[in-house]
């Protein structure tokens, strides 16, 4: 793992990530992770021959795995955090690659600086109000009770579940503590997941784009558009952790859709 200084705001902040050079560089895939997880969910990707002439980076968005938080930002701030590390690391373009939160995140990207994104996969990323799950109840309560009472609870349900993609989301949690980063996000999601446009934004990128969901979500509402519209991806045996519930399946989709690029 490695660590980086960025000035945002006029605010030093630390960004920790990992990236894995290839010998032979076709693309840099970017990951980013969902809301309070890590770039740690794409660590498999680094154990697979699939992405070997790839260079694969993935980061801890702020508050988040081993990056600092400074105040209340939100996803228009992630988006301007995660140019600012590009231009760090000196990478001009991505194939970019968006979980959940991430997935918005990298939507908005993508909308934004369009040519420095190559293709996009969104894995269950925030389109609609119905995608905001837990983060629309974390916005009824406030930060005390939150961090005292409904954080814990929450852990203690993923626990109790019988994915292993909840299981690992909630040893993530118990690990980092982003408890304050979750609450204040989890505003900003719901207010973008309420806008209505995010779907059609999608959509309308002009590059390539994936969306891959699991099988026990295959009922989400647009997904029949989805499949009209663009390729999408259902992973076997998995809910809103892909990546971990069906590791195999998942990144051998992931790569077929990249090696067809």
């Amino acid at each position: 793992m490695q660590k980086l200084e960025i000035i945002y705001r006029s605010q030093t902040i630390t960004i920790e990530y990992f990236l894995r050079s290839a010998k032979e560089q076709k693309e840099v895939i970017l990951y980013l992770h969902g809301l309070g997880c890590c770039k740690s969910d794409f660590l498999d990707a680094t154990k697979t021959e699939l992405f070997r002439d790839y260079t694969l980076l993935a980061i801890d968005f702020a508050g988040h795995g081993g990056s600092s938080y400074m105040e209340k930002w939100d996803m228009n701030d992630l988006v301007e955090i995660t140019k600012l590390v590009l231009e760090k690391l000196d990478i001009r373009t991505i194939i970019l690659i968006g979980h959940s939160m991430g997935g918005l995140v990298a939507l908005l990207f993508a909308d934004i600086y369009p040519e420095k994104v190559k293709a996009l996969i969104n894995i269950e990323g925030n389109f609609t109000s119905d995608d905001c799950f837990f983060s629309r109840q974390v916005t009824l309560t406030d930060y005390q009770i939150f961090d005292r009472e409904n954080f814990e609870n929450f852990k203690i349900k993923l626990r109790w579940s019988n994915n292993i993609g909840f299981q690992i989301y909630a040893d993530t949690l118990d690990q980092y503590k982003p408890a304050r980063a979750f609450y204040d996000y989890s505003y900003s999601l719901v207010q973008h997941s309420n806008s209505s446009v995010l779907l059609d934004m999608f959509l309308s990128l002009h590059i390539p784009k994936l969306f891959v969901y699991g099988s026990e979500n295959s009922k989400l509402p647009y997904i029949p558009t989805l499949k009209q519209k663009c390729e999408t991806a259902e992973i076997s045996k998995s809910n809103h952790f892909p990546q971990h519930d069906n590791p195999i399946e998942f990144y051998n989709k992931i790569s077929e859709f990249i090696s067809n690029l």
